[in-house]
């Protein structure tokens, strides 16, 4: 998160050391269970044609715990403050004084949106001036500026979906690794082939990365089997449609696409074993849907490339030095059946050292 904070928004922070820090905080508050907001999820899930009337009893709930803490400052003490009315309201805060400042001189992603952004709190969609090139087929872009709240609403979706995504999917990586031993000895030579020790305190460039063809395919196998986010991935039909053997889909309808049914499908991922571990399948063209873990079409997951470029950096550092070696017992590869009151250990190998590294957070 410090990395997403860094690079999306100028912030610099420190939550690796300071577990106190406001902005993480308010990212586990807002993961934190709630009873009131989970009975509104499956409510506006269920009975969609109340939509409306589900979003209002949200945001009115979030209206009245502002107000009371605002009018009646002693209900402080009894009611905490909503983490996305706390993290909305630093956006706010940070997309004025980003406009006081002007140009920082650095290419973030709040300085892209802010350059793109009208003082109108309601933009009607357009279409480029020009029309469309008969010789290339290429369409005429959308043309649309964004808002101040859609800026606002950005940042928040960014530290939410930030949170412990790719952390967690490191904490995957890493066990792959130790219960693949010869997957990772594969790996260890592709980084070292491309790695110079002499400079091995120096960062890789971008160019460097974008040619370990190898990494990127290790990362997008254990994605496919470990996705992070499998039910995120949800639509709402815009035509009625048909689905044979099964019958009419309504326009409005939500579907929610069965990632694990994608991912594990030996018609899309064979001819090898798809509960097998094989970076290489990769290598093979597949099906432009068959691997969704960001999701896929226009809406997919803004953040790909950098959380994909964040894992291939920190995946590089940690071969450099490191041997993973793995301390589970009759676990192994692939986890078809949830684990529970089990502890997963890996251990760390440096030089002559080691330590353990304890991932039953993550599995």
């Amino acid at each position: 998160m410090d990395t997403i904070w860094s690079c999306g928004f100028g912030l610099d922070t420190d939550m690796q050391n300071n577990v106190n820090d406001p902005y993480l905080l308010m990212s586990q508050k807002v993961f934190s269970p709630n009873i009131i907001l989970g009975i509104l999820f499956i409510l506006a899930l269920l009975i969609t044609e109340l939509t409306a009337v589900w979003r209002i009893i949200f945001w009115s709930l979030g209206s009245i715990r502002y107000g009371l803490r605002r009018y009646i400052p002693v209900t402080k003490r009894f009611i905490d403050e909503s983490p996305g009315t706390w993290i909305l309201k630093q956006a706010t805060e940070m997309i004025e004084k980003r406009k006081h400042i002007g140009q920082t001189g650095r290419t973030d992603l709040l300085q892209l949106m802010l350059e793109s952004m009208s003082d109108e709190d309601f933009i009607q969609e357009g279409q480029a001036s020009f029309e469309k090139n008969d010789d290339t087929e290429v369409e005429a872009p959308l043309v649309r500026k964004i808002t101040k709240h859609e800026i606002s609403a950005n940042i928040f979706l960014f530290m939410i979906a930030g949170y412990e995504t790719t952390s967690t999917a490191l904490a995957y990586v890493t066990y792959v690794l130790s219960t693949y031993p010869d997957e990772q000895r594969k790996l260890q030579e592709h980084i070292d082939a491309h790695f110079n020790p002499e400079t091995e305190h120096i960062m890789p460039t971008y160019e460097t990365i974008v040619k370990m063809d190898y990494l990127d395919m290790f990362i997008r196998e254990t994605l496919r089997m470990f996705p992070i986010a499998p039910m995120a991935i949800t639509r709402q039909s815009v035509d009625d449609f048909h689905i044979k053997g099964f019958g009419a889909i309504p326009t409005g309808t939500l579907i929610t696409v069965d990632m694990f049914n994608l991912h594990f499908n030996p018609n899309l991922w064979g001819p090898l074993d798809p509960y097998e571990f094989h970076p290489e399948r990769f290598a093979t063209k597949r099906h432009p849907m068959a691997w969704i873990p960001f999701g896929a079409g226009p809406r997919n997951c803004v953040g790909m490339r950098f959380a994909l470029l964040e894992m291939k950096m920190q995946l590089m550092y940690l071969k450099v030095s490191l041997t993973i070696l793995c301390q589970c017992l009759h676990l192994n590869l692939p986890l078809k059946k949830k684990i529970e009151g089990q502890f997963i250990y890996l251990r760390f190998q440096l030089l002559d050292q080691q330590f353990r590294f304890d991932l039953d957070r993550y599995l």
